[in-house]
């Protein structure tokens, strides 16, 4: 704004002619017009736009009218009016409220303008001093009453008054004539004193007001623009006698900033002068008519008021959140392991409640033509296993024509299925016309019976026991029928599986609400979203659901702060360090001679419910892993125990470490150890889940224990 007052002022009057010699007024004011002012619009523009604008406001809506002037970047000079356009007194920090943008300062103090001695006032006093004055014994009522304005007056106060002057009675033709006379002072006494002796003995005959206000604004603009300037103007009678007109006197104020004009009516005529009348209310002031002498005191105690009784509020806004935020480990080294995953097959196959047609969630082929492609190293897992366990069966029994099955359909004999030996008799064709029709076993090769309950059946005290019982189990007199399944393929594996962000995190007005983004290659990984309050000293993200592969993908791992506090600062800020990801290659460990690491699963799922007894076909997988451990020196073993989530976590805990001493103390006793090897062993019960307990073959597969074999080979 300070900009546009000042192109604007040297648009209303060039310092130089504008344009070419000879070149008339119009024709100058039609380029400023087309040329320049476009180009002051844009400069004011962009200047009010280059940061949030101050406001400032009252907290109570009947405080009064506000205006103020900034000061420097931490306090303004500030004016509260009441209706009635007198200078509002006693207010305090708890009144004012000032904001940039969306932040609120905090209100340091709030001090009377009268008692500061930091920041001055610059005051321009007309005063018509003409002999009407005494004629209407106005004088002393005049000056007394400026006595209390005057006594106002600081020394760090920067007054001009300016009065008529008496005509020269022989004028010098050769020396321009001066109508007024001016003096400065910050003393209230001295400025006293030049007002009477411009009244006693020195009263002019004529009024040259619109010369004294001219002269007055004239040294206004001398003034720093961005102090705030006020001009009080007392007259007593018309101006007929002044080479200034009133334009002249309008167009020397127009594009003053910080200004305000004030006046007193004195003439003897009704109602207030029009042309002061707009003056003062134009340059954002007032006028007050005086009748008598009687009325100047309490008009200028008014005027005192409003000029003198303001307020310096000083102010700070609170500094947005700082801090720092660090990330931890330094390195996540990703390695490819060759797994050798071997999986007992369940051989059960389950139905849905009163149903004999096989689930849609195993996977069926659709016709034989598909066979000659399914291959069973292919497949991951023991969930992708069991879900293709009527297809290994079938692959099996081609490659063993002599082999024979055994198709026990059972039910849970219980509600809809009581006693319906039908519905057994059904599910197990099922299975049979499956094998027939797309793997072309002989039916003479399957044998149907139909049973109740399973020889061990789940518990029916639950509705999860009750499903399992309905199923269709599969026995072979072949072991290779129901052997394990055996699959080797290359995985990455994570030696962390979290990372902990921590925050060290200072905000003055507190936290508003936070949030942490995980970063990947600075792209989102994960986040804690908009949580409230102050933020914990660290944050930790598990990188168990982002998957090996995701993290084998990446090259670094950072975080992401952002916070907004109760002023509404934001804040953002990303990890000072980085974590490192590093991807080793099984190829790569190969050509470097370093050994590649290699894991091999054994799975012990035919536990039966509530079982810990080692059966024969969990032996036969025992004997092959005592086999295994025994060729491999410096290997470690890792046997854990599972349960599904039917009946009490703290039992199921007990028996899952049962299962898992079960198969401990079978290694143990099975003799000497290679070197270095080391075996631990340990039950989780229920948690940590690897299979859907919502499923039957989920929680038969969580029945389990399983063993773990990591070692480091150059074998290819």
């Amino acid at each position: 704004m300070k900009l546009f007052n000042l192109l604007f002022a040297a648009s209303r009057k060039p310092a130089q002619p504008f344009g070419w010699p000879g070149m008339e007024d119009k024709t100058r004011k039609i380029i400023l017009s087309v040329f320049l002012l476009p180009m002051i619009i844009a400069l004011w523009t962009n200047s009010a736009l280059a940061e949030d604008e101050l406001t400032v406001s009252l907290s109570r809506q009947e405080a009064g009218e506000l205006s103020y002037l900034p000061l420097n970047n931490n306090s303004i000079l500030a004016s509260v009016l009441d209706s009635n356009g007198e200078g509002v007194t006693g207010l305090t920090i708890k009144d004012f409220i000032i904001t940039r943008g969306p932040q609120t300062a905090q209100i340091i103090s709030v001090q009377d303008f009268a008692a500061s001695k930091e920041t001055g006032l610059n005051i321009v006093l007309v005063v018509d001093n003409s002999d009407s004055m005494e004629r209407r014994e106005a004088i002393d009522p005049l000056l007394d009453a400026l006595q209390g304005f005057l006594a106002l007056v600081r020394p760090i106060d920067n007054v001009h008054v300016i009065v008529f002057a008496n005509r020269p009675e022989k004028p010098d033709p050769a020396i321009p004539e001066d109508m007024t006379t001016v003096f400065q002072s910050n003393n209230g006494v001295d400025i006293a004193g030049f007002l009477r002796n411009s009244f006693y003995p020195n009263t002019t005959e004529k009024t040259y007001l619109y010369d004294a206000m001219a002269a007055g604004l004239d040294i206004i603009k001398q003034m720093p623009a961005e102090k705030q300037k006020f001009m009080i103007v007392f007259s007593d009678g018309e101006d007929i006698n002044s080479r200034a007109e009133a334009q002249d006197v309008v167009t020397a104020a127009s594009g003053l900033s910080n200004f305000s004009a004030y006046a007193i009516d004195f003439m003897d005529k009704p109602g207030v002068d029009p042309f002061l009348k707009s003056f003062a209310e134009a340059n954002h002031g007032r006028i007050r008519k005086a009748s008598s002498g009687k009325d100047f005191l309490p008009i200028i105690k008014s005027f005192s008021s409003t000029i003198f009784h303001r307020y310096v509020v000083s102010y700070r806004f609170i500094n947005p959140p700082e801090g720092t935020v660090s990330i931890e480990p330094a390195m996540i080294t990703v390695d490819e392991l060759t797994i050798v995953d071997t999986s007992p097959l369940l051989n059960y196959v389950y139905f849905d409640t009163g149903k004999s047609n096989i689930p849609a969630r195993y996977v069926s082929l659709a016709s034989q033509e598909e066979t000659s492609a399914f291959v069973e190293e292919n497949l991951r897992g023991n969930m992708e296993k069991y879900q293709n366990v009527l297809n290994i069966i079938g692959k099996r029994m081609v490659a063993h024509p002599e082999a024979t099955l055994t198709l026990a359909g059972c039910i849970s004999d219980m509600g809809k299925e009581k006693g319906n030996l039908t519905l057994s008799k059904d599910r197990a064709e099922s299975v049979a016309a499956y094998l027939g029709n797309v793997w072309r076993i002989d039916a003479g090769r399957m044998t149907i019976k139909a049973q109740k309950l399973p020889p061990v059946p789940s518990t029916t005290r639950v509705p999860e026991g009750v499903v399992e019982n309905q199923r269709v189990e599969i026995y072979a007199n072949d072991p290779a029928i129901l052997d394990t399944v055996k699959s080797t393929y290359l995985e990455e594996q994570a030696d962390i599986n979290e990372v902990r962000v921590h925050l060290s995190v200072r905000a003055e007005a507190g936290i508003k609400n936070w949030q942490v983004t995980l970063l990947g290659d600075g792209k989102p990984l994960k986040k804690v979203i908009a949580q409230q309050g102050e933020p914990p000293p660290s944050v930790t993200f598990s990188l168990d659901s982002l998957g090996p592969d995701t993290l084998a993908s990446l090259s670094r791992i950072s975080a992401r702060f952002e916070a907004v506090d109760m002023e509404e600062n934001g804040f953002t800020i990303e990890t000072e360090n980085l974590c490192q990801v590093q991807f080793i290659q099984r190829e790569k460990r190969i050509a470097e001679k370093l050994g590649y690491r290699v894991t091999e699963r054994y799975a012990l799922i035919l536990f039966e419910f509530d079982w810990s007894e080692i059966k024969l076909q969990n032996q036969v997988i025992m004997n092959r892993i005592i086999t295994k451990i025994k060729e491999l020196p410096f290997s470690q073993v890792q046997i854990v125990g599972h349960t599904d989530t039917i009946g009490a976590e703290e039992y199921n805990k007990t028996l899952s470490a049962s299962r898992a001493k079960a198969a401990y103390d079978l290694i143990m006793d099975a003799g000497m150890l290679p070197a270095g090897t080391t075996v631990n062993h340990q039950g989780v019960g229920p948690l940590n889940a690897s299979y859907d307990n919502s499923l039957p073959e989920g929680r038969a597969l969580n029945r389990t224990v399983v063993i773990t074999i990591n070692y480091a080979t150059t074998n290819m």
